[in-house]
């Protein structure tokens, strides 16, 4: 328990000085967990074949990255995009289409929602401030933390699984604890932190809370199809980067569609 919660503590730690501290900071933050989550897909899937493909999927993550981050044109993403399918034709696989589409999957499923959150922190004229992604990522481990206290106090007697078939330990309860510490947090941070509106701020944390558990529960369901535990071991106690991180890919765009549909970004 010590060292679970020392290295979430870290964890936590690096996320905010990446976030707010500068722009190369949080560049490099970006670039750190999309390459870590990527190398731990390809190894769940491929184990330590196909280079050549874990290669042209971190360079097509890294020039995402790049022209989020106004240093490049995302045109320049398609290249690496083609030579996923280009390398096939120098290779004697079996199913070279079944490998294009997994790396496929690894940039829309991985990569893809963490360039995204350079929208968060730059705005129209490309200024940089953290101050409303960290907020969401504040709402997103006050819902963990809810789920996880709830789910110990009130979801033991196992009557009320969530998701029985693919995580047999999440319950309703802590669903509802996460949502409602969500929320909570959203509303404590709506004064304090986020420019907005309560009413968004509300809306904000209900999409965070919601997507996150969603995104833990299909990073559950790829765990279980592949028989293993953990996607890595790189955080003691967590497991690997996607472990910590699965929640984020599906709760942090679900949460910038809102804010750029209401123009709040």
């Amino acid at each position: 328990m010590c060292i679970r919660g020392a290295s979430g503590v870290i964890f936590i730690l690096l996320m905010v000085a990446g976030i707010l501290l500068h722009p190369y900071a949080f560049l490099c933050l970006q670039a750190l967990i999309a390459s870590i989550m990527l190398l731990e897909f390809y190894k769940l899937l491929w184990g330590v074949n196909h280079k050549g493909q874990q290669i042209i999927g971190l360079c097509t993550a890294f020039l995402l990255l790049l022209a989020a981050s106004g240093m490049l044109n995302y045109l320049c993403a398609v290249i690496p995009l083609i030579l996923m399918f280009v390398w096939q034709l120098y290779r004697k696989d079996q199913q070279p289409f079944l490998i294009i589409a997994q790396n496929s999957l690894a940039v829309l499923y991985i990569a893809l929602p963490v360039v995204l959150l350079s929208y968060f922190v730059y705005d129209a004229a490309h200024h940089f401030n953290g101050k409303i992604l960290l907020a969401c990522f504040i709402i997103l481990w006050m819902s963990d933390v809810g789920a996880y206290f709830f789910g110990i106090v009130f979801g033991r007697q196992g009557k009320h699984k969530l998701f029985p078939s693919v995580s047999p330990r999440k319950s309703w309860e802590g669903f509802i604890g996460g949502f409602c510490m969500a929320l909570a947090a959203g509303y404590i941070l709506s004064y304090y932190w986020l420019p907005f509106a309560v009413a968004h701020c509300l809306v904000i944390a209900a999409l965070i809370s919601v997507f996150g558990v969603w995104g833990d529960l299909c990073e559950s369901l790829l765990k279980r199809s592949l028989g293993v535990k953990d996607s890595g071991h790189i955080m003691p106690g967590h497991g690997g980067m996607l472990d910590r991180f699965d929640a984020a890919l599906f709760a942090m765009p679900a949460a910038l569609l809102y804010m750029k549909l209401m123009t709040l970004l």
